[in-house]
């Protein structure tokens, strides 16, 4: 494959919620993005998570640990069905999004990465016949090195802002090569200077250890 063809060969949605979580991570926030798509597939609202920022766009949250990439797509909604639009998220949505996803009524949710600190999150919609009704459609992970990447910019910043926390020792026994993965990079020059570059130039130089990883 030419240096182009892994970026080219992902569809829109995922080009633009890739995009808004390296953006999210470039800014301090935990490197999650979202995008929701109307029922021809078009892209209607986009968002990312503003954990850190210090502003944002008015109406949206920031500067909270529940300024999730979901809650900054959903939080532009109008009230409405949307039962036929799908949520693309880089990450698989914890338990609050998981709820904003049920009221808001949206019907899909696509993920590029599993989030091992919620395994068996899909369990919420057997605790009642309202959660159940309304519990969207799930596919996911991904899969592949876009999916490894997905998975390693959250854990960039739990390894920075929480090495003791739950989501570093979860890594610590679940997945060890994706932590040392993330251990490497955090004191790599190569890799800050990175920052600088479109995301298409970060994934082909990442390349080779994702798919290392995904190969696993």
């Amino acid at each position: 494959m030419t240096k182009d063809s892994h970026w080219l060969a992902l569809e829109e949605p995922w080009q633009v919620a890739l995009t808004l979580a390296w953006e999210a991570h470039i800014g301090g926030n935990v490197g999650v993005g979202a995008v929701l798509t109307d029922p021809r597939g078009r892209i209607v609202a986009v968002g990312r998570n503003r954990v850190s920022d210090k502003e944002a766009p008015p109406g949206r949250l920031r500067s909270t640990y529940i300024a999730h990439a979901e809650i900054d797509v959903l939080g532009q909604l109008m009230r409405g069905d949307y039962r036929h639009h799908t949520l693309w998220t880089t990450l698989e949505s914890c338990p609050l999004c998981c709820m904003a996803i049920v009221m808001s009524n949206v019907g899909t949710v696509t993920y590029a990465a599993r989030d091992r600190l919620w395994d068996g999150i899909s369990r919420l919609a057997e605790l009642n016949e309202f959660i159940a009704r309304r519990w969207p459609v799930r596919r996911g992970p991904l899969g592949g090195p876009v999916s490894v990447f997905s998975e390693l910019l959250p854990l960039l910043w739990f390894l920075e802002h929480k090495p003791s926390g739950s989501v570093v020792e979860k890594y610590e026994s679940q997945h060890p090569r994706l932590l040392a993965l993330a251990e490497t990079l955090r004191g790599d020059a190569r890799f800050a200077d990175l920052k600088a570059h479109p995301l298409d130039v970060v994934l082909n130089q990442l390349w080779p250890d994702l798919a290392a990883i995904d190969a696993e």
